[in-house]
């Protein structure tokens, strides 16, 4: 069977979710592949990360109120423009691979898919699959109504899809598909031995995203007053200036119980070796910590979905909702204080995780098969 995977780069998240979907199919003996929605040009597929991740980074009060907008009210124009610019190479692409099902990871790529499905372009027998990739409805989701699956990752979105014309038989309530390996448990003072992190030290892990949206800088900065009570982990991703402001931070302070790494591929240890992660509120980065148990701490200043987000889990109680940058050390301090309050989160986090969501998912991909 032959899988065709689409995703979209504004952020990395809707890649992983691609590569997670991409690994499982192969590792079930299948073949799959992946393009970019906007794959014609690899000039196109960078600007329009660059437009996402500058607007979210240095406007991001504009991003909401447009994203905001669009949720209340569908402006066919924008998503009628992607299908625009995008429905000839999809087109050509599918019929290239011949795929006997397609999945996609962004909306706007359901957008396209649904559209020659709906206008009979693409043959009838080939299965489509959209994924929601946050714990909300962002804006659109309406376009994707035509494909024959819609993966949700929490059952907070099924009603919402309903009334955008979902059917029941539609909607997969499985889980956001991540990568196999944040669902294997590993010791946490192995893994620390592992990485070369104090087995015993109060462990913190501060996730920002690929791109390194939110500053590893500034909260260091704030949890450096903890001393050696804590020894601390920055994941820095891709953002090289970040990574080099908190080298040189580590130098002035004299500090030995920061590790700053740059793109990281072992995440998924350094989550079973961490007591607490401070994170953003994107849906596959929240997925990936819960399917990893460890407790988290949602950042300040995040952009809309994000908040909301933040917002469902801290009245959850799988996650802490910090308003400003300045509550960091009360919030690690209270916890370290009071293991009780971390060990509830944990058991929270296990009560609620979606378990094996990447292989329900591919084993209905593959059970769907039409000869």
């Amino acid at each position: 069977m032959k899988v065709l995977i689409i995703s979209m780069t504004c952020g990395e998240g809707h890649n992983s979710i691609a590569k997670a979907i991409k690994n499982q199919i192969e590792s079930m003996g299948e073949e799959a592949s992946i393009i970019q929605l906007y794959g014609f040009s690899s000039k196109e597929v960078l600007k329009q990360n660059n437009i996402f991740i500058n607007t979210i980074r240095f406007i991001p009060h504009i991003y909401s109120s447009i994203w905001e907008a669009q949720r209340k009210k569908q402006y066919k124009f924008y998503i009628n423009g992607v299908i625009k610019h995008c429905k000839d190479y999809i087109l050509n692409e599918i019929k290239k691979y011949n795929p006997d099902a397609i999945v996609c990871t962004h909306n706007n790529c359901g957008a396209v898919v649904g559209y020659l499905k709906h206008e009979k372009l693409i043959d009838e027998k080939i299965i489509t699959y959209t994924v929601v990739f946050d714990y909300c409805l962002c804006p659109n989701w309406e376009s994707n109504k035509y494909l024959d699956y819609i993966v949700t990752p929490d059952g907070v979105v099924v009603e919402e899809l309903k009334k955008k014309g979902y059917r029941d038989e539609q909607i997969l309530n499985i889980g956001l598909p991540t990568d196999s390996k944040f669902f294997n448990k590993i010791d946490k003072k192995q893994a620390r031995r592992e990485i070369g992190l104090d087995e015993n030290a109060f462990t913190i892990i501060l996730y920002s995203g690929g791109n390194c949206v939110s500053s590893a800088y500034d909260i260091i900065k704030k949890l450096i007053v903890l001393g050696n009570k804590i020894q601390i982990v920055a994941i820095c991703g891709k953002n090289r200036k970040e990574h080099e402001k908190v080298e040189k931070l580590i130098e002035k302070e004299n500090l030995t119980n920061v590790l700053n790494l740059g793109f990281c591929t072992y995440i998924d240890k350094l989550y079973s070796a961490g007591d607490v992660v401070f994170t953003r509120g994107g849906g596959m980065g929240l997925t990936e910590q819960i399917n990893k148990c460890i407790p988290f701490i949602l950042r300040e200043k995040l952009y809309i979905n994000e908040n909301i987000n933040k917002k469902y889990f801290d009245n959850l109680g799988l996650g802490i909702a910090m308003k400003n940058l300045r509550d960091a050390p009360k919030i690690v301090d209270n916890l370290i204080k009071n293991p009780d309050k971390l060990e509830n989160m944990r058991k929270h986090i296990e009560d609620y995780k979606k378990d094996n969501s990447t292989e329900k998912l591919a084993n209905h991909i593959l059970n769907k098969k039409i000869s």
